[in-house]
């Protein structure tokens, strides 16, 4: 039987979008200030660590708040973690590819403009589909392909000639994200 499905108004999702954004132009604007400043830098391997220990810290609260209380805590805990070890081993491997790929993240701040970066760092969203479409044999509607190669483009745009394309790139970001999102209601209602 399905799962019945939540009906999320526009509003909402728009809010998210915002916040999204701004959370993500905030941590590579601030992530890039402490990179290169004159300051003594920290370790980019104990950021990352305190961020996940941070994560792990949120994601067990939030577990046990849903479970209600502390019994059900720990045998959700027991089953889930620790009563499957090859499901937590299959877990593990994009664990530590996240880890790699947010130091990495801290070494091309410390070395790229921020536009720069964040624009390429979207190369991850035409990545994800394109393994998505091949690898989940999914397909993706006609605005979503344009959506993705709008991205595709501006990381080309940036890429080519970034201080005269900074503006124009944020708009064209602004624009294919709102498509996707648009394109995604659509797809889910």
């Amino acid at each position: 039987m399905a799962a019945p499905r939540e009906n999320v108004s526009l509003l909402f999702k728009l809010y998210c979008l915002a916040v999204m954004t701004l959370v993500a132009a905030a941590y590579t604007v601030a992530l890039r200030y402490t990179r290169t400043s004159d300051k003594e830098l920290y370790f980019s391997t104990t950021a990352v660590c305190v961020t996940e220990v941070i994560k792990l810290l949120l994601s067990v609260g939030i577990l046990a708040k849903e479970t209600g209380n502390l019994g059900r805590f720990k045998a959700s805990l027991r089953e889930n973690v620790l009563g499957s070890p090859k499901e937590l081993m299959k877990l593990s491997v994009p664990s530590l590819v996240y880890a790699v790929q947010n130091n990495m993240a801290f070494l091309a701040l410390s070395n790229l403009d921020a536009a720069v970066y964040q624009v390429t760092y979207q190369l991850k969203i035409p990545c994800t589909a394109l393994c998505t479409v091949l690898m989940l044999n999914r397909t993706l509607s006609k605005l979503q392909w344009i959506s993705v190669f709008m991205l595709c483009g501006g990381v080309i745009l940036v890429q080519w000639k970034p201080a005269q394309a900074t503006k124009v790139m944020f708009l064209l970001v602004l624009e294919a994200s709102t498509l996707l999102l648009w394109s995604s209601t659509q797809t889910t209602s």
